[in-house]
């Protein structure tokens, strides 16, 4: 396995710089604009005006087709627009930097599981080595063993036959149907013969 070459690589910066009075109202107005408060108060302005232009016996400052109504929205429209995409534009900016950073973050995961798997395949070997020594230690001392167990059985033989070396050994199981007889106690019958045949004659 090819060493891993751990890459020097700061870690990511996340900006902090604070944010402008645009930027802040661009948020705050991307923020009201898509709620449902907003949706609300303009639904009821616009129901207003249209009412107070129908009613009868009220002044009317925008009667029907109601174009100042329209032109109103219409630069409503035309400056809501662009600070909304800022405001977007920055979010996307921002989400870009996140993605970034992520992405350095799992680089470096990457990097250090892969040196976390050098280690543990380098601890692994390095049992391996060690227990195949201590295997091989063992089966050393198992035949030194066996040969002290030989000479030491050897010699014990050795040493049996020179204190019986007048000894026979018998191979077959052949043994001698009469007794050998005692010398000691044939003599000792003998001289109890010979003291009745000394009484006899006193007698």
């Amino acid at each position: 396995m090819n060493p891993v070459v751990r890459q020097k690589s700061q870690p990511p910066q996340i900006p902090t710089e604070e944010l402008t009075r645009g930027q802040h109202l661009a948020d705050k107005l991307a923020s009201q604009v898509g709620s449902w408060k907003f949706l609300i108060c303009q639904s009821t302005i616009l129901a207003g005006w249209v009412g107070m232009n129908l009613a009868p016996g009220v002044p009317h400052w925008d009667e029907s087709p109601f174009i100042m109504l329209n032109l109103v929205f219409s630069f409503a429209s035309a400056y809501t627009a662009p600070i909304v995409l800022m405001s977007q534009n920055r979010q996307s900016e921002t989400d870009r930097i996140n993605a970034e950073i992520d992405h350095q973050v799992n680089l470096r995961a990457g990097q250090n599981i892969e040196l976390l798997h050098e280690k543990l395949d380098t601890l692994h070997t390095q049992q391996i080595a060690e227990l195949t020594q201590i295997v091989k230690e063992q089966q050393q001392m198992l035949r030194e063993m066996k040969v002290n167990l030989a000479a030491t059985s050897k010699e014990i033989k050795d040493n049996r036959i020179a204190l019986a070396p007048g000894l026979i050994v018998q191979i077959n199981d052949k043994f001698p149907k009469e007794a050998p007889v005692n010398p000691a106690k044939k003599q000792h019958k003998s001289v109890g013969d010979n003291a009745k045949v000394i009484d006899q004659y006193i007698r």
